[in-house]
């Protein structure tokens, strides 16, 4: 199946007119010159290889003229990045040079370089990690050597930052909207730009409770590729309502060109994370509300949920499997966050609390975008039908033929009805989002849960922001709020407390059967 290179870069490219403030000229920034590049010792570490990959696999999402710069001696690299493009990269093929300079590349538009050094006289960024450490510098501070403590979390947040960087030079994002980082630093241990140590080293075997992970979109897939990366095992769900589209290519870091479209997005994670982790995964084309009473879900002892959502009741939804651990993660354009709930802790607000619903019934604006009448709009998780269209208002039924065409369901018909009457063109795609901002959501999320899985003991906010990415680490902010009186988890928390207790019996069960 082909891929509509129109939809597949729409979302990003909204996210560039909305920084730069007028529309993008796709053609002249997919004709700029990027190269990706590695040092040869960083290249010698884990953490090296991980952010020279998962730079490739943001980059080959959103440039058009890439150039991938190994040095001698690393031919697995090469043929894993060769694999990568071939698999994911919808503009030809990249440009592959084995050696150990930069000087052929003095006219590039940007440059990605994972190791220490930098060079301000070039559009040159270089990126590292080392622990929960993740670094940058676009500025003329070159970065600390040490990069021997693997952890993939870091190293996909620096990746996420550095291909930021790139975005912004071949996309001409203003310096008075966005600057270039100078030598920056985060922790995501302690989520702080001020830290004490590189944290600790992660176990060489982590067994996960029986997971959930609910939607399998951009944020989906960076959960995915960390669970692959990290040495997880147990048994993972995946819950989403959608198949992928064309659009979703230039967001979902995983996303291949041949196999994924137009398949379940849960049952097609499933099945990568199946032939690329250590986790028993499985996938369900579903809505969280109903998956939570399939026969599947019900045979599991769900004790960690992970949030990939753009959606309030889902996320309402997933918080009643009343998990030990929840970990929710959400993007705009340009920012990331991540909300935890843990059960033993009572006084910090779940997702209910946390994520208050609409008061006004938004249907009937949703009927006049559309055309589609209200029994239509009671169920968007489905697809769009003959019928719908019948029952539609007639001046909107061409419109709607075109989205069946596409095999839409009815929730994304109102997305992007609702951009049409903003004035972005219906084939442009939906809401305007970047896979790097979801990678570094993901890292995030993986990142909470496993300090909650693995240091319990640990204070930690409630939540985590990343206000603009564009602007770096320093636009974080922590902070929790308590819980509401009126919500279940202070109202029902007896009853909470005892299928947590039954939850617990029942995997002591598993764990020990005789």
């Amino acid at each position: 199946m082909n891929i509509d290179y129109n939809k597949a870069s729409s979302r990003y490219l909204g996210v560039a007119k909305s920084l730069v403030g007028e529309s993008i000229n796709a053609e002249q920034v997919f004709a700029k010159s990027v190269v990706l590049m590695g040092e040869r010792d960083a290249l010698k570490t884990q953490n090296g290889l991980w952010c020279f990959m998962d730079s490739l696999r943001l980059l080959v999402r959103v440039v058009g003229k890439l150039t991938i710069c190994i040095p001698p001696g690393f031919a697995e690299l090469e043929t894993e990045a060769r694999k990568c493009c071939s698999d994911t990269y919808l503009r030809g093929q990249p440009q592959f040079v084995i050696s150990d300079s930069a000087s052929p590349f003095q006219h590039a538009d940007a440059i990605l370089n994972i190791g220490i050094h930098v060079n301000s006289s070039l559009p040159w960024t270089t990126i590292s990690s080392n622990g929960w450490v993740a670094r940058i510098s676009s500025g003329s501070k070159q970065l600390p050597s040490d990069m021997g403590q693997p952890n993939p979390i870091a190293a996909l947040f620096a990746a996420s930052l550095g291909v930021t960087e790139v975005f912004k030079r071949i996309y001409g994002v203003p310096a008075s909207v966005a600057p270039l980082l100078e030598k920056a630093e985060l922790s995501l241990f302690e989520n702080s730009t001020e830290f004490d140590s590189l944290g600790p080293v992660l176990p060489n075997i982590i067994t996960a409770p029986d997971t959930l992970l609910v939607g399998a979109g951009a944020i989906g897939n960076g959960i995915a590729l960390l669970m692959a990366q990290l040495p997880v095992a147990g048994r993972l769900h995946i819950v989403d309502k959608q198949d992928y589209q064309d659009e979703n290519h230039g967001t979902s870091v995983l996303l291949e060109k041949a196999g994924w479209i137009g398949n379940s997005k849960a049952e097609q994670l499933a099945q990568w994370l199946t032939q690329n982790s250590a986790l028993q995964a499985t996938g369900d084309k579903a809505l969280i509300n109903e998956a939570l009473g399939s026969e599947l879900i019900k045979s599991m002892a769900i004790d960690l949920v992970l949030n990939g959502l753009d959606d309030v009741q889902a996320r309402h939804d997933s918080q009643l499997a009343w998990p030990s651990i929840i970990v929710d993660g959400g993007i705009n354009e340009t920012g990331a966050a991540v909300i935890q709930h843990r059960l033993d802790d009572h006084g910090l607000a779940c997702l209910i609390c946390s994520f208050k619903l609409q008061k006004q019934d938004i249907r009937e604006t949703q009927r006049q975008l559309t055309g589609l009448h209200s029994s239509a709009l009671s169920d968007q998780g489905r697809l769009l039908t003959v019928q719908d269209i019948i029952e539609a208002d007639p001046g909107k039924q061409e419109w709607l033929r075109e989205m069946l065409k596409s095999k839409r369901t009815i929730c994304s018909v109102v997305s992007e009805a609702g951009l049409r009457r903003l004035g972005v063109n219906a084939e442009d795609g939906f809401r305007p989002s970047a896979p790097f901002v979801a990678t570094a959501a993901a890292a995030m999320v993986i990142a909470e849960a496993l300090k909650a899985l693995l240091y319990p003991e640990k204070r930690y906010s409630q939540r985590f922001t990343i206000g603009n990415l564009f602007l770096g680490p320093q636009s974080l902010a922590n902070s929790s709020r308590y819980a509401e009186p009126w919500c279940s988890c202070v109202k029902h928390r007896s009853l909470i407390d005892s299928l947590l207790k039954r939850r617990k019996q029942n995997q002591n069960l598993q764990s020990n059967p005789h």
